[in-house]
């Protein structure tokens, strides 16, 4: 994900662009490898100029600026396919966050509508299926815009296992998995009371092992949870991990006697570089 200034009206850089490296690159010191542009979040760019483009970041031959990028924009893709061009509760100044590797040639984008300063709750938002020539392939299934809202607590993050074709999502109101086709496989709900507990924590990533990693918001704890092969089964080691993190935190108290939730260790060293 990359930042393009002269958006619309707005002022600064904003995310916009959903690019990709090609393998074996890598970004290090000094060294941007090219980023190949596959899809454009907002197309409005009447005040964009050659200064506002990225050297690295390319649509074709040339860098992404101006007219030069992925077209239709994800904006306009998703207006028309949730029918709400023109709609104050519709696409146009949406905004998104990280994309995340379904595979080598699938991600999710993570799209949300415009935020007022009222609740936001039933604000369009979409889980975007992409691939990797920027086709909109649909979005991830399932979802309730008010019940399933991550616009509560503003929890729009999807994390991804490529190795097995899953995504992951974690808000205020439930844990959620698909599988690639976007169809929803999971759905464990907060208001259930074994996992009342998990509106306290934040998803991060999925490790290459399959499992996901969770941080307390205020415990400065992360949690470690093991996806079972059938996702049917996913509720179960959810609880599990749960039940386990209460355990280890009761043990790790009488070892660290952590003050405001901060984990003191004299004996750690500190290595410069």
């Amino acid at each position: 994900m990359t930042s393009g200034y002269g958006l619309s009206n707005w002022a600064g850089a904003h995310p916009n662009i959903v690019a990709i490296s090609e393998p074996g690159t890598a970004l290090g010191p000094g060294r941007k490898p090219v980023l190949r542009a596959i899809a454009t979040l907002d197309a409005r760019t009447d005040g964009q100029n050659e200064a506002d483009s990225y050297a690295h970041v390319r649509y074709g031959d040339e860098p992404v600026g101006c007219d030069n990028r992925p077209s239709p924009s994800l904006t306009e893709a998703l207006s028309e396919l949730t029918r709400t061009s023109g709609s104050l509760h519709g696409y146009l100044d949406s905004r998104m966050t990280r994309p995340a590797a379904l595979g080598d040639d699938l991600f999710v984008v993570p799209v949300f509508g415009k935020t007022y300063r009222s609740t936001n709750r039933g604000q369009e938002f979409s889980f975007v299926l992409v691939d990797d020539r920027g086709v909109l392939k649909g979005r991830l299934g399932g979802l309730h815009l008010c019940e399933d809202s991550p616009f509560t607590g503003f929890d729009f993050t999807v994390v991804a296992d490529p190795y097995r074709a899953r995504a992951f999502h974690l808000n205020r109101y439930g844990l959620y998995a698909w599988s690639a086709d976007g169809v929803l496989r999971a759905r464990i709900s907060t208001a259930e009371k074994p996992f009342k507990p998990l509106v306290h924590f934040a998803l991060l990533e999925c490790t290459p092992a399959g499992e996901l990693v969770l941080a307390h918001r205020k415990q400065h704890l992360l949690l470690r949870v093991p996806v079972p092969q059938d996702l049917n089964d996913l509720a179960g080691t959810v609880e599990e991990a749960l039940k386990g993190y209460r355990r280890e935190r009761t043990a790790l108290k009488r070892q660290y006697a952590p003050v405001n939730w901060l984990w003191p260790d004299s004996a750690a060293t500190l290595n410069h570089l």
